[in-house]
């Protein structure tokens, strides 16, 4: 797998297949640069409304920040109709030109905040539109990727002839969810059908759904699938990049493979930083508690530790508790977290 990187994918030279997905509420820009710096060879933009952006509206704006030296990022877009999808990507490429490697239509979101707009996965449901959004993108100049779900746990022939549609329309690269829309993110991606459509389209198809270890992400690449979308997994263990690289065979920093806690306790610090300076302070308490068990999986101590995490309130009380943190850590000789 690392010999044949960096390679072109949808369009999009990358140095390793792992790419984060996007997140609501969760991929800004400090925390793609946060995952570029542990491996990720690309991220994602928040989903980003499209009648947000032709309205002018604040929050739609600000999610087209990026910071240096988190590039390659792709833009995901969600729109209910194709004039509207195109016209606020024309805005976006014209207020941020050469910014985003790829533009993403998100077919995806099960949410119903998003359907009732006739986006996200209700676009399963009317092809002619899904397809005529990819062609009006194109026209763009820039690669297209898109984002979606399986039809049915049994409706493999309808994914497919989806797929089918989005890569005769253009699409430089469909990243097919395992769960249909019905499920939203519970219960468990059928990888199977994820498998099958790689199989089907050669180097078209990334994969995203229940990856939260390397073994899982190298048997989506071992079938075939061009690149991987990693999400919750993300935020579960975020050395879950590092490691996975390493299991391809990738050159990786043996400090982010045996991180020591001083090196963990540093790299959240310097991310609640950035995120109360780029955010907002509030931001940075929520996501890095979220973040907190996963940074330091299985040391003895994290449970105490997150524990009294939990009852602070601000960003500078949590940050103040992480920078003298260490003693809650009951074996100070471990140096590598627990694999």
């Amino acid at each position: 797998m690392k010999e044949t990187f960096p390679k072109a994918v949808g369009g999009i030279t990358l140095e390793s297949p792992l790419i984060l997905a996007p997140m609501a509420g969760v991929t800004i820009p400090p925390l793609r640069l946060f995952f570029r710096k542990l491996g990720a060879a690309a991220t994602h933009t928040e989903m980003v409304s499209c009648a947000g952006l032709i309205r002018s509206n604040t929050k739609s704006g600000n999610m087209l920040e990026i910071c240096h030296k988190e590039e390659p990022v792709i833009l995901q877009l969600f729109a209910g109709d194709t004039k509207t999808l195109l016209t606020a990507a024309e805005k976006a490429m014209s207020e941020a030109p050469g910014r985003f490697a790829a533009l993403g239509i998100n077919m995806a979101c099960p949410m119903p905040k998003v359907l009732k707009k006739g986006a996200g996965s209700r676009l399963l449901e009317d092809p002619e539109k899904a397809t005529s959004m990819v062609k009006s993108l194109k026209e763009l100049g820039a690669p297209v990727w898109v984002k979606t779900r399986i039809y049915s746990e049994r409706g493999f022939s309808m994914t497919a002839s989806f797929c089918e549609k989005l890569l005769s329309a253009g699409a430089d690269n469909v990243c097919v969810h395992g769960r249909t829309p019905s499920q939203r993110y519970a219960g468990v991606a059928n990888r199977q059908s994820v498998f099958d459509l790689a199989e089907t389209f050669p180097d078209m198809i990334s994969a995203s759904g229940d990856v939260f270890t390397p073994h899982e992400a190298l048997e989506y690449l071992e079938k075939r699938c061009v690149s991987v979308f990693i999400a919750r997994g993300a935020l579960k263990d975020p050395f879950i990049f590092p490691q996975t690289l390493a299991a391809l065979g990738f050159s990786v920093d043996n400090r982010l493979l045996c991180p020591s806690i001083g090196l963990q306790i540093s790299l959240l610090v310097e991310l609640g930083d950035h995120i109360a300076e780029m955010a907002s302070p509030r931001l940075a308490e929520f996501l890095i508690k979220r973040l907190l068990s996963g940074m330091f999986k299985s040391i003895p101590g994290i449970a105490e530790l997150r524990r009294d995490c939990a009852c602070l309130h601000g960003w500078n009380a949590l940050r103040d508790l992480m920078s003298g943190c260490e003693h809650y850590f009951e074996r100070r000789d471990m140096l590598c977290r627990p694999t």
